[in-house]
């Protein structure tokens, strides 16, 4: 055998075994692939707590719940899902806003990590707060009003607002018959019709009824930010914190380094892997 065929016999070698590598690192990829796609409990329920196996067990009755539909989303039903918040206590719900007739009283759960942030709001900010973006702040205004018969607040009592309180914010028009800017008698009257027909519609119908329902509305990424009230520059906030009825020591709270440090600096929430739902891990990778 001549030195170049030996040469060349060395050269395959390493190519061959270089190859070989390579086909079971790309296989090791697909099996921890398959591996981590696999439901939490068939590959790690040996491993686990007592406490996070309650956990787990009661993520899955919380998707169980929301699977059924959006009765899930009355305030004092939900807590029943957590043991370890029961209370007997009920919060007064929202009978007057048309989103809350759909949506519940605890609309936020797209993202678990800050639905219970955005819930929070939800409890005194009415859905048009920020979802109806209003820049025209000669004709309309925020007035506070009462969940249970609609009445205006011309003042509120600090101490409720920070308890359960009966009212929430929402923008109106300074003038006409008809003030609100979304839940007019024409709007009721049509959802009223929509929730009626919906299980009969056909699918082209119902999302024809439903862009009509939510047109008035923003679009998801124009809708208000945190930081647009929450923002040491008063005078350029978003929400006139002054002219709904916030004490100074109240405004200077809501805008204050730590609100506004939290929302600056986090972009990003980082909590323990065992509160991150195994789907939206995978997303993110």
């Amino acid at each position: 055998m001549t030195k170049r065929n030996k040469t060349l016999k060395k050269i395959y070698c390493i190519l061959g075994i270089a190859i070989m590598l390579y086909c079971g690192y790309i296989v090791e990829i697909l099996v921890m692939h398959i591996w981590h796609k696999a439901p939490q409990g068939e590959h790690s329920a040996a491993g686990m707590s007592e406490a996070d196996k309650q956990f787990q067990e009661m993520l899955a009755g919380v998707d169980k719940e929301h699977s059924a539909g959006v009765s899930f989303k009355d305030i004092n039903k939900i807590h029943e899902l957590y043991d370890f918040h029961k209370s007997d206590r009920e919060a007064l719900l929202d009978e007057q806003n048309l989103c809350v007739s759909c949506h519940g009283d605890v609309p936020h759960d797209k993202k678990k990590e800050i639905r219970a942030f955005l819930n929070m709001h939800a409890f005194f900010m009415g859905c048009e707060t920020c979802h109806i973006r209003t820049e025209d702040k000669i004709n309309t205004k925020f007035i506070w009003y009462n969940k249970t018969d609609g009445a205006e607040a011309k003042d509120i009592d600090l101490t409720q607002y920070l308890g359960d309180t009966p009212y929430k914010l929402m923008p109106v028009k300074r003038s006409g018959e008809d003030k609100s800017l979304y839940d007019t008698a024409q709007m009721r009257k049509y959802v009223a019709g929509f929730k009626e027909n919906v299980a009969d519609m056909i699918p082209s119908a119902k999302s024809a009824s439903m862009k009509v329902i939510h047109r008035p509305m923003t679009e998801l990424k124009e809708t208000v930010k945190c930081e647009e009230c929450h923002t040491s520059n008063r005078a350029a906030g978003y929400l006139p914190f002054k002219d709904i009825g916030y004490p100074e020591r109240r405004m200077n709270q809501l805008v204050g380094n730590e609100v506004v440090g939290m929302i600056d600096k986090y972009k990003r929430f980082y909590i323990p892997d065992f509160l991150t739902p195994n789907e939206e891990a995978e997303s993110e990778k």
